[in-house]
Parts: structure tokens; sequence; C-alpha cells
């Protein structure tokens, strides 16, 4: 907040870093030194949650994110999905023993994210069946930073119509619903 708000009249709150967890009705309320509502201000949040589209069969997809902070030493980051499964863990370098088996050689990081501030994650051929919600948790002793990318993979299925053509048509296997498009 400002710190001089009561000179000001500005009561606004700045939140940094909003994710989609933030999503939320805030009420900021002003009251007398009696205890008598002043002013009421309801405000309601809604974090635009990052969505990615990929076909079938590409060779990688990339999971954005980004930090304009420097990141120190000590910092721990995971990237999970759906299952809570964890597909790439790094802290005083790569620990790829943590990693689920079904992202084991799928997933790369820029080596050099401390200095480049780009957590974000490639995956490596994707398949209909890793569509769904990715996190990524980012923490430190004086850090929390949290990053949903929801990702869709679009498959490509052979029907036959009734002439026995046989006719490519797209379809996406994915149990998580894409968000409509909500910004801050």
């Amino acid at each position: 907040m400002n710190e001089n708000f009561l000179q000001t009249g500005d009561l606004s709150l700045n939140l940094k870093y909003p994710t989609d967890g933030d999503n939320n009705t805030y009420i900021c309320t002003v009251y007398s030194r009696e205890g008598k509502t002043l002013i009421k201000k309801q405000v309601e949040l809604k974090v635009k949650v990052c969505q990615v589209e990929v076909e079938k069969g590409a060779e990688s997809v990339q999971l954005p994110f980004k930090t304009t902070e420097n990141l120190p030493e000590d910092v721990k980051l995971k990237w999970r999905d759906r299952y809570n499964r964890k597909l790439h863990v790094y802290q005083n370098g790569w620990r790829a023993e943590e990693q689920h088996q079904v992202y084991r050689d799928r997933t790369k990081m820029d080596e050099h994210l401390l200095k480049t501030r780009d957590l974000s994650l490639t995956l490596k051929h994707p398949t209909v069946s890793d569509s769904g919600r990715y996190n990524c948790v980012v923490e430190s002793r004086n850090i929390y930073r949290y990053k949903t990318v929801l990702l869709k993979v679009k498959g490509r299925v052979q029907v036959q119509d009734q002439t026995g053509d046989i006719r490519n048509r797209s379809s996406s296997i994915d149990p998580t619903p894409l968000m409509a498009d909500q910004s801050v």
C-alpha cells in the first residue's frame, strides 16, 4: 500500500506476482476510531492462467515461466503435473533422480536460469496424454513464486466415413477444460 494513504486517500493495494491461487474477492473496509464503517470497497481479482496448445507429434512444447526478480543460489524449483508427479527439479544443479519416470529424458530447462530468470520448461515429444495442468513452484528463504500452465495436446484421429474413405480429424483428449480468457 501507499505509505501516505491517509494524506493521499489512495487505499490501493498492489499484489506482486499474482497467481491463479489469488483468484478471489477482496474487501477493503475503513473504520472510524469508534469502529463505525466509513468506506467499504469490494474487488474481484481474476488472474489469467497461461494456456499452451500444440499438435501431437510436435518435437517439443514450452511451458513458459519468466520472472523479473533475481534468484538466489538457494532457490528450489519444481515443475509438477496434474497428478503431482515431478517433471523437473532444480536445486543446486539438476536432480533428475527426483523426476517421475514418465518424464525421464523428456524435459529441459535453461542451464543458466538464475541469470536469465527464464524458468520455462521444455517438454519433448508431447502426447495427448500430456494434456492437463502443470504447476511450477519456486522457493527459497525469501521467495515464493507459483505458476500454472494448462497444456492441450491436440491429436489426429483417423475416421472411416460412410463411403469407406479414411479421413483425419482433429481431436483432443483433455480432462482439464481450458479456462476463459481472464485478465488481472
